[in-house]
């Protein structure tokens, strides 16, 4: 009974996460350019979407994916270690610059461009831990 309520509430989950992400895109309309600001205003849409797809698989695989550890590789002792900040960093950093990117008057196209770099490393950085099963030691 306890395996038939895990697997609804991760059907929940799922279906949660592609209701956000479906909202976001139509929320976000990555595809419509600015007229002065096309590539930049683009790139940072993308980088963002990007980065909130491997953000929701991060969080799935920590809720739900196996933690299969070795014996050689142990957990982390502490819990305000690298990657835990740079997670929890990655919770609000990418959020914010997407937020305020309209507040943004001058220097915009510097702003998009130094914004999407910024989030790109989040998104490399999630990617390498889902990738590399870095996540199962968190």
């Amino acid at each position: 009974m306890g395996s038939f309520f895990h697997g609804v509430f991760q059907t929940f989950f799922l279906i949660g996460y592609v209701v956000l992400f479906v909202v976001t895109i139509l929320i976000l309309r990555p595809f419509r350019y600015h007229k002065r600001r096309q590539k930049s205003t683009i790139m940072l849409k993308i980088s963002y979407l990007l980065y909130l797809l491997s953000f929701l698989a991060f969080t799935y695989l920590l809720l739900f994916g196996k933690k299969d550890i070795n014996k050689s590789e142990e957990p982390y002792d502490t819990l305000f270690n690298i990657h835990f900040l740079f997670f929890l960093t990655s919770t609000i950093v990418p959020n914010v610059g997407i937020m305020i990117r309209r507040r943004i008057k001058k220097k915009r196209i510097e702003y998009n461009v130094l914004a999407s770099i910024i989030i790109l490393l989040y998104f490399f950085y999630l990617s390498w831990l889902c990738v590399s099963h870095t996540w199962a030691l968190m």
